[in-house]
């Protein structure tokens, strides 16, 4: 298996703390924290009290399946995981997991844990804070999370202003939010090269990525001993793609209405634009010709490319699967499949999930490195540290399969430090 990362930064992060001008590292250095707390988990499974009270129940929240409970959480050879069982115990919700949360409540500093996901789709592996205690007059109730880890290696960041609610003029009560998902291992280009040329009138891509696809370019290509880069603009006087003939048809799953985006955004011969899917469910694109076209290559771009931040260059939301296929007059057949957990699969590797917090920005951490930064306009009241494991619906975190069943959430620590003076 090969792992690639995407992080090259090499960057100062400049950002105002306190009226004071600072710099943050884009390498996390932990001689300018002090330890104040952490749980290292290397105790038996009944001293887990001791730090965190546990869930026994359903769960409220609408797009959980899952109702959680103490068993599900076991300490054992030091490490806290939070198991997935097929069952019933709370009504409408077929499934178990586990969910604590810390007897001490929390402030600014940096919160770390290190963590494995539950190595199926469906999963929501979530590291987070949320005043459990409850704010004081005038503070907001604002919910962090620091990682909302879905497989195979997706980190969603996101920070709740939960206080402040509006209605949407079809009658929904919402609130602002600063919800992100990042894919910091993956490729943005994928390049199909075919062994043996195929005939065709019509080609499909598919894949079941627990959030929105966003397809830059999706380009056919007849047989040649060179095709173009897959992650630069073709110039269509000089090369044929099929994707742009006259005969040409595109057909998708829909498009999501938050993002500026069309369908025909995927083969418009332009990086710049994207057809984004919708966010849940089956995502399909899919090509027909009206008269059959010889195809040695197809290719596409993807992701969401940052043009800010800690993150500047790089994609997210990268596919997470595909499947691509043909059709040979009677059935599809199957040309090629990606799996993102052959890339970096975060149910089989350990990964540190961090993030700085002041009264001014919070800065997101992976491994040591940061990769987003946002200011902190919300969250000023003590917090409780969190961890869930959650079964969701309509695939926000993907299909849920039997798959699940006897997954876990693997937590080996939690550590909060207090920046030195």
């Amino acid at each position: 298996m090969v792992k690639k990362s995407f992080f090259t930064i090499n960057m100062l992060v400049v950002v105002l703390a306190s009226s004071t001008v600072l710099a943050q590292e884009s390498q996390l250095d932990l001689k300018k924290w002090k330890l104040e707390w952490s749980d290292e988990f290397n105790y038996k499974n009944s001293d887990l009290e001791n730090n965190w009270i546990s869930q026994n129940g359903a769960t409220e929240n609408e797009w959980v399946l899952s109702s959680r409970w103490r068993e599900n959480a076991v300490v054992k050879n030091g490490v806290l995981e939070l198991l997935s069982k097929k069952e019933t115990r709370a009504e409408s919700q077929p499934w178990t997991t586990g969910n604590i949360w810390s007897k001490r409540t929390f402030h600014y500093g940096y919160f770390e844990a290190r963590y494995k996901y539950a190595g199926a789709y469906g999963t929501n592996n979530s590291f987070w804070l949320w005043p459990k205690q409850g704010v004081a007059a005038g503070q907001k109730a604002c919910e962090i999370d620091i990682n909302e880890g879905h497989y195979p290696n997706i980190i969603n960041t996101n920070v709740h202003n939960w206080t402040d609610t509006y209605t949407l003029p079809d009658g929904q009560v919402s609130h602002d939010d600063n919800q992100l998902h990042h894919t910091l291992d993956g490729e943005p280009g994928h390049n199909i090269v075919l062994k043996a040329p195929i005939k065709t009138t019509k080609i499909r891509l598919r894949s079941t990525s627990p959030e929105s696809i966003h397809i830059h370019e999706f380009q056919v290509f007849p047989p040649a001993t060179k095709y173009p880069d897959v992650m630069t603009s073709l110039d269509s006087t000089s090369v044929t793609n099929y994707a742009l003939a006259k005969d040409a048809n595109l057909k998708t799953s829909g498009v999501f209405d938050k993002l500026p985006s069309k369908e025909s955004f995927a083969i418009d011969n332009r990086l710049d634009t994207r057809w984004v899917s919708g966010k849940h469910g089956l995502k399909w694109l899919e090509l027909s010709w009206d008269t059959p076209k010889e195809i040695g290559a197809i290719q596409f771009a993807n992701g969401w490319l940052q043009e800010s931040g800690p993150s500047l260059g790089k994609y997210r939301n990268l596919i997470t699967d595909y499947t691509l296929e043909y059709f040979d007059g009677k059935k599809w057949k199957l040309i090629s499949q990606y799996d993102a957990a052959d890339v970096a699969d975060y149910s089989s590797d350990w990964h540190t999930y961090g993030m700085a917090w002041d009264q001014d920005y919070f800065h997101f951490y992976m491994d040591g490195k940061l990769y987003y930064s946002m200011r902190n306009d919300v969250c000023f009241s003590e917090q409780t540290i969190l961890f869930s494991l959650a079964i969701l619906k309509a695939e926000i975190a993907g299909p849920v399969t039997d798959a699940i069943n006897g997954t876990s959430m693997k937590i080996d620590y939690v550590r909060y430090y207090t920046r030195k003076k």
